[in-house]
């Protein structure tokens, strides 16, 4: 199983979408390759790469929650290694696996924690749907060490109770989005004198056919004066954006969150990078559906749809981890050189060359 799994994780570094071409990388990998990542050899001494119908067996019946943790923690490691002394900020949101569905089962949810900048898959869990994700929170970070890290997440998670733990028993901290479907919180907020607060920070950027502004203003939130209805509050913050797309109007929107960061602890400019850098988790989302073709896959039986995400993860990762910027440049690099895929997953690989 060690040496299918190995194969299905080389496979995946150099590109492979389907449960066919993992088994297709490990069809054009040499005996010396195929040894490295300790295949047996048969009763001819021959080397073979496992077929497609045993990688998918192995697949479907294996224990998804394992092989999650295992990634993560190798993906964790890594990401430490490659930023020393940082400290971590962590993205949490949900996918819905779309190809996954059938007319016998709904589609497949997960629910990851990603680092921000770097996007590395700590954690992974299958939550059955979107409604599920805010019972699942507090399980998918529970085997985390987040001491002094930062999560953020969206308006669906800011759940009183979830965030509460978050900082009493992981020692998080936390960077929450309010909406008006918290209206208490979020009353409280909008009444805030903001006019009398200056604009701290200001940022502003152009891309894929538009152009957008943001300006931020923090305020302390006063215990003695009540603070406000989110446990462990100490900054409000207010994100006021403009966006012109091309041909379109401006459009404008108000944001308002909450963090248990103080003001000694975070400059506006790094809570704005929060806030911003939260949906790094989206750009992970996009690349395994452009890239790795995720939500086109028909891959639905047992927890091999999973135990795909999860080998799509590692791969991302860990060329990610390795300062690769474009992940479909980088997979078609290696794609048609078997061997190169092996450095990338920490192996060491030396072919030999005698008699070629």
């Amino acid at each position: 199983m060690a040496s299918i799994l190995l194969v299905c994780a080389a496979a995946a570094v150099s590109g492979a979408r389907t449960i066919d071409e993992l088994a297709e990388w490990g069809a054009r990998a040499d005996a010396g390759l195929l040894a490295a990542l300790d295949v047996r050899r048969h009763l001819l001494h021959w080397r073979h790469a496992p077929s497609r119908s045993a990688i998918g067996r192995v697949l479907e019946r294996l224990d998804a929650d394992a092989l999650d943790a295992a990634v993560g923690a190798w993906l964790a490691h890594r990401h430490t290694a490659a930023a020393p002394g940082r400290r971590r900020v962590i993205a949490v949101d949900g996918k819905a696996l779309r190809g996954s569905a059938r007319l016998s089962q709904p589609r497949r949810h997960l629910l990851s924690a990603v680092t921000h900048g770097r996007p590395v898959t700590l954690a992974q869990a299958e939550v059955g749907s979107k409604t599920n994700e805010t019972r699942h929170f507090q399980p998918l970070l529970a085997p985390l060490d987040l001491d002094a890290d930062v999560v953020t997440f969206d308006a669906l998670h800011s759940v009183k109770a979830n965030v509460a733990w978050l900082v009493e028993t992981k020692k998080a901290h936390y960077v929450a989005v309010i909406k008006p479907n918290q209206p208490t919180a979020w009353a409280q907020l909008d009444g805030l004198d903001w006019h009398a607060v200056a604009i701290q920070h200001t940022a502003s950027n152009k891309g894929h056919g538009r152009r957008e502004s943001r300006s931020v203003k923090t305020l302390a939130i006063a215990d003695n004066l009540g603070g406000i209805a989110f446990p462990h509050a100490k900054l409000a913050l207010r994100v006021h954006r403009r966006r012109k797309a091309t041909g379109r109007k401006e459009t404008r929107e108000t944001v308002y969150a909450v963090t248990s960061l103080d003001a000694h602890q975070a400059k506006p400019a790094e809570l704005a990078s929060h806030l911003r850098g939260h949906w790094i988790v989206e750009a992970q989302h996009h690349i395994r559906d452009r890239t790795f073709a995720e939500d086109a896959s028909t891959v639905h039986a047992g927890n091999a749809p999973r135990v795909m995400a999860a080998l799509r993860n590692l791969a991302i990762g860990a060329l990610k981890a390795l300062g690769a910027t474009n992940i479909a440049k980088t997979t078609r690099a290696i794609r048609d050189q078997p061997e190169r895929a092996l450095p990338i997953l920490g192996i060491t690989y030396k072919p030999d060359l005698n008699g070629t």
